[in-house]
């Protein structure tokens, strides 16, 4: 199992607990500690240094998309962090927007030119350690989040809908098993997990952790098509016994209840700021 601590999420019982919309998870490998995400801003730091975990030791810094909900706090990673290896999925300089009906929210990260040139920009597969990967989604054949309709993407002055090609998956082999991390899976769990095991044929996948974007609250109702995009993956899960899932900031109660109802409570995990799982 690999031990993992989450830095950042929307939400905690603990009230010393700092939380912040997004996703930051400190993972103890046998090889490397290795930082998925950094959430928003800096409260990922402030957690941290609350449970003395000291962010100078990280190996490696995995950025699982280009929103700064989950890569805005680089700038305050790299200050205190000067050797560790930077990784992000096809990266350009393109700027990212959530658009809202006529609200527009600008999401695009801001590097220091600095700290952007510490930035490995990968498109193809990349070893980070000898049994982990950082693979992009190469399945599309399976439901991806109605949400995905708000985020848009300005290349060559040219608004267009986010393609997400920016997000990547993170994939560890421990003892012939696999655990995925992806931090808001916009290109749909079932695609981001069929990726994983193209890309390691004939392994079981143990653990699936990150958000799901099906951020329905619980007085919401969620539309038909996250519903049969729900259903499809309760489906597909039961075919894959003991395949858990570790969930949060983007994948909200109502979801996380509907899962659980249809995988049990013991697959359907809800991740918390300042809580330590094993997956």
């Amino acid at each position: 199992m690999i031990p993992i601590n989450i830095l950042v999420e929307d939400t905690s019982d603990r009230k010393e607990v700092l939380c912040a919309k997004g996703l930051s998870i400190l993972i103890h490998t046998k090889e490397q500690k290795i930082l998925f995400d950094t959430g928003p801003n800096s409260v990922f730091i402030k957690n941290a240094k609350k449970f003395d975990f000291n962010l100078a030791d990280v190996d490696t810094l995995i950025l699982s998309h280009a929103h700064r909900p989950f890569i805005g706090g680089v700038n305050s990673f790299c200050k205190i962090n000067k050797n560790a290896q930077i990784v992000i999925e096809n990266f350009d300089t393109d700027k990212y927007f959530k658009i809202n009906g006529k609200v527009k929210y600008d999401i695009t990260p801001k590097f220091k030119k600095k700290n952007l040139s510490r930035i490995r920009r990968i498109n193809n597969p990349a070893q980070i350690t000898t049994n982990s990967w950082f693979i992009p989604c190469t399945v599309d054949n399976y439901g991806k989040p109605k949400k995905n309709n708000i985020f848009f993407k300005k290349t060559s002055n040219m608004i267009k809908k986010d393609d997400f090609s920016h997000e990547g998956i993170f994939v560890i082999d421990d003892s012939g098993e696999l655990v995925i991390f992806s931090s808001c899976s916009h290109n749909g769990v079932i695609n981001t997990i069929e990726s994983a095991k193209s890309f390691f044929p004939n392994k079981r996948v143990r653990s699936y952790v990150g958000g799901m974007h099906f951020p329905y609250s619980e007085w919401q109702e969620i539309p038909p098509d996250d519903m049969r995009n729900l259903e499809e993956l309760i489906d597909y899960a039961k075919v894959h016994p003991n395949l858990r899932f570790f969930t949060g900031h983007c994948t909200g109660e109502k979801a996380i209840q509907f899962l659980k109802k249809g995988l049990g409570k013991n697959s359907v995990i809800h991740l918390q700021a300042g809580v330590s799982y094993s997956v």
